[in-house]
């Protein structure tokens, strides 16, 4: 037969008209981040970038990051040897240290949270819009596993996505080897004579993730493959998606947001609601109040479910939300608790507040500058006197403990009209200041739904 060779034809890694497609998706972005770590997913990642960034003509800007726990003696060596690569190839490279006592439990865990809170750091400071990681099919495999061992739902065991726009640490991550199998990136690192650097660890018996590997080839010989792991969670993802956007559209339809930071949900549109979406639900309202996304046990989750349908009376605390039910409504505001929202002086502050408002002190107009020896706090922390204030009507006054007030030095309480309300004869608006509550964005939907234990992000 012709045109078919007498011996087998050796491999060669990925094709370029592959990679091209991998990596289209970031022609959109001019500012791209690459986590390099020197092993053979990160190394093939940058390689490839490259030479995607030089057929392609992308005109944006790219630099490396690598990471230095500092945990073994061969790691210091290993960040130089990913600078020296990337500077090869024409990127900045910035190495950054992990420094510090190092926890003596959960050190896998907790020195990933590490990596991600420095990288997050260095591109609010860089400018950065998105973080390139070189997750690939086997990792999805194993992160697959490691959930299903955790006994998470739907929302565990969809796994990590190519696209993920509100990541750790608020990052926008893009994995664009996560469809493509980990033995063709160490190909394609071999057909081009590079050579990279092996981590110990990853074969050590002692971390979950090696035992993971070392089950993932059992389970391939019952016909549990990598691939048909990463589909199943792909179908999975697929059902979440569907279920967050049914989660939106009912807490838009069933949730009224007082400009002042608490929310009334319907009660007739929550009885109705399957078990899944309320549960989903009140954790979106936690979230929603605290300004925060929270790990919730599903099991307080279950009980305040319970107790809601029941139609007790109920005055009841979780993760920082406090919760209280009638007849037609249940309320959710931020409590107070241990730590109330900070008192700052309004002409320093500018971004959010307590993570639940944005503030803009406008010192650039003249004509409304803010006048010094003003401060912003909590209603419960402000020099005011219960009978002073004219209470939003269908509210519970302790739901406006957490609201912020701004008041000057000589103790006059001013109530921003256009977010709370009033006070009596004490309406003025501050000149030079903007303070309005964030806006609910739907993409956190998932963030804040972490009611199961997903285990942590590779």
């Amino acid at each position: 037969m012709r045109n078919v060779p007498d011996d087998p034809v050796e491999p060669i890694g990925l094709p370029d008209e592959d990679v091209d497609a991998l990596f289209s998706r970031l022609t959109p972005f001019s500012d791209i981040m690459l986590a390099v770590s020197g092993g053979a997913d990160s190394l093939c990642l940058l390689v490839l970038f490259c030479e995607w960034k030089a057929r392609s003509h992308w005109s944006g800007t790219a630099a490396v990051v690598v990471v230095d726990h500092q945990l073994r003696a061969e790691s210091a060596a290993e960040a130089e040897f990913v600078r020296s690569a990337a500077r090869q190839r024409g990127l900045q490279c910035d190495i950054l240290r992990w420094t510090g006592q190092k926890p003596s439990g959960n050190l896998q865990e907790e020195a990933r949270s590490a990596r991600y809170r420095l990288i997050s750091e260095h591109m609010k400071a860089s400018g950065a819009q998105v973080l390139l990681l070189a997750h690939h099919l086997d990792d999805q495999a194993e992160t697959f596993l490691d959930r299903l061992t955790r006994g998470s739902g739907l929302f565990g065991l969809s796994a990590m996505s190519a696209d993920q726009p509100d990541g750790l640490e608020g990052l926008h991550l893009l994995r664009p080897f996560l469809g493509v199998p980990k033995k063709e990136l160490v190909v394609s690192l071999e057909h081009r004579g590079l050579s990279w650097c092996e981590d110990p660890s990853n074969q050590s018996e002692k971390y979950k993730r090696s035992r993971l590997r070392r089950l993932t080839a059992l389970l391939a010989e019952e016909g549990l493959t990598v691939d048909r792991m990463a589909q199943t969670a792909l179908q999975l993802r697929r059902a979440r998606e569907a279920l967050e956007g049914v989660l939106l559209r009912l807490y838009e339809d069933s949730v009224v947001e007082h400009p002042a930071g608490p929310l009334k949900l319907d009660m007739a549109v929550f009885r109705k609601a399957p078990e899944e979406l309320r549960l989903r639900l009140l954790s979106l309202l936690v979230a929603r109040v605290t300004g925060r996304p929270k790990h919730l046990r599903l099991s307080k989750l279950q009980k305040l479910d319970n107790e809601i349908l029941a139609g007790e009376v109920l005055a009841r605390p979780l993760s920082g939300a406090m919760f209280s039910l009638s007849r037609d409504w249940l309320v959710c505001w931020r409590e107070v608790g241990r730590t109330p929202p900070e008192t700052v002086e309004v002409a320093k502050v500018s971004g959010p507040w307590d993570a639940r408002f944005s503030v803009e002190c406008l010192e650039n107009h003249a004509s409304r500058k803010v006048e010094a020896g003003l401060f912003l706090g909590a209603l419960c922390n402000a020099p005011v006197r219960s009978r002073e204030v004219i209470w939003p009507e269908g509210w519970p006054k302790q739901a406006f403990a957490c609201s912020p007030v701004v008041w000057s030095e000589s103790g006059m309480v001013h109530w921003m009209p256009e977010t709370l309300g009033v006070f009596e004869e004490k309406a003025d608006l501050i000149p030079g200041l903007d303070l309005a509550r964030l806006p609910f964005q739907g993409k956190l939907v998932a963030n804040h739904m972490q009611i199961e234990d997903t285990g942590a992000e590779i």
